[in-house]
């Protein structure tokens, strides 16, 4: 029995992504697709279907052939019928992950926390599910794959880690540090993979889809260039602070360092984690290594951050870390509302350009805490 608390708690949060979904949605009628990427996906179906190329350097298309695949239904629904439900897709998907996440960390009184837990996470998804953002989908992805590697349900956590890739090529640290805390996974992990890249081959010509892959591969190579011009909110957002920036082999030495040292805490954790321990780590771990770490991550992008910040701050809390709780939350507070401040004193430029360095900086900031844990707590279980 919900206590009127826990009711008013409950109608909040159900409100607040209601509200958001129908905002949306109410954006998309009025405004078309206006500032939305989703012509960059309709008209990869498009070139698809006429077997045109789909790639056109990193301002555009920068996905796997497979997500064509993936976007066909939407594509070929009437618009805006079909970009609103994209967009519900990854709305669904992020609600149910947190809830479920949720129910399990708050088994006293769930609706409180899971208000916390969206008042924590959701501003940050809002720019990526107005814009129709695939990162929306991947972040879905991550916290349902997460969901279900705690329950130890091997084939549906495979499921969503692969689907993340057809999301989004940045799905791939997820399932590099997954197969390093869960290694028997690696079968389940390796037929998706292979059903991944081999599923555009039963829509086309062999020589067609072979010559896409061949461009997928020199496009993600110039992706790690940054575009002239413009700037991006990954580790280098920071480094600019102190006139550094790292391009070609420096980029890729910290990449392959920082995915090292990351894989190595999950090996760990994986040996000595229980089994929510290692659900979360590995959310987390993966949220923060895509932010700091892969290319071209703008402000939206950490939406395949913002479910990992609500669930750690409340696993803090429900454990008694009260430190480590408030400053995971004083640390998603910062990122959703300082940028606004910035917006409203100096004008939205000046906010994307504070955005750049505040939101790696914040996961910096998570990242040592994340780090700080598994020393502290899981490798000290080594000596227990």
């Amino acid at each position: 029995m919900q206590t009127p608390s826990e009711k008013v708690a409950r109608s909040i949060s159900i409100a607040l992504w209601l509200i958001t979904f129908v905002a949306v949605s109410g954006i998309l009628v009025a405004n078309g697709l206006a500032r939305s990427v989703t012509p960059i996906y309709h008209a990869a179906v498009e070139h698809w279907l006429a077997g045109r190329p789909l790639y056109y350097g990193p301002k555009e298309f920068n996905y796997l052939p497979s997500f064509v695949q993936f976007f066909r239904p939407f594509q070929a629904l009437p618009k805006p019928v079909g970009d609103i439900l994209w967009r519900l897709l990854a709305f669904a998907g992020l609600f149910i992950g947190l809830r479920n996440f949720v129910a399990l960390l708050a088994k006293e009184r769930p609706e409180r926390d899971f208000l916390l837990v969206t008042l924590l996470a959701l501003p940050m998804c809002v720019s990526a599910l107005r814009n129709g953002q695939s990162s929306a989908q991947l972040a879905a992805c991550l916290v349902l794959a997460a969901w279900y590697l705690y329950r130890g349900q091997w084939t549906p956590a495979s499921f969503w880690i692969c689907l993340s890739l057809v999301c989004k090529p940045l799905g791939l640290p997820g399932l590099g540090l997954a197969l390093m805390m869960f290694p028997h996974l690696w079968w389940r992990l390796g037929l998706g993979l292979a059903l991944v890249l081999g599923l555009p081959y039963g829509f086309a010509s062999f020589d067609y889809v072979s010559q896409m892959y061949a461009d997928f591969a020199a496009n993600i190579a110039a992706c790690q260039v940054p575009t002239t011009g413009r700037t991006f909110a990954d580790l280098n957002g920071v480094l600019r602070l102190f006139g550094m920036e790292l391009s070609g082999r420096p980029l890729l030495l910290s990449q392959v360092i920082a995915g090292g040292i990351l894989a190595m805490l999950a090996f760990f954790i994986g040996q000595r984690g229980n089994s929510l321990e290692r659900a979360l780590a590995w959310l987390g771990l993966t949220g923060s290594y895509i932010m700091l770490f892969t290319p071209m991550n703008e402000g939206n992008s950490y939406v395949m951050l913002a479910p990992a910040l609500g669930l750690w701050a409340l696993w803090a809390l429900r454990q008694g870390h009260l430190r480590w709780a408030a400053a995971v939350i004083g640390i998603s507070a910062a990122m959703n509302l300082l940028p606004e401040f910035v917006s409203l004193s100096s004008g939205a430029n000046v906010a994307g350009l504070f955005v750049q360095f505040w939101y790696p900086l914040m996961t910096l900031f998570f990242l040592a805490i994340l780090i700080h844990w598994i020393l502290q707590d899981v490798l000290a279980r080594r000596h227990g």
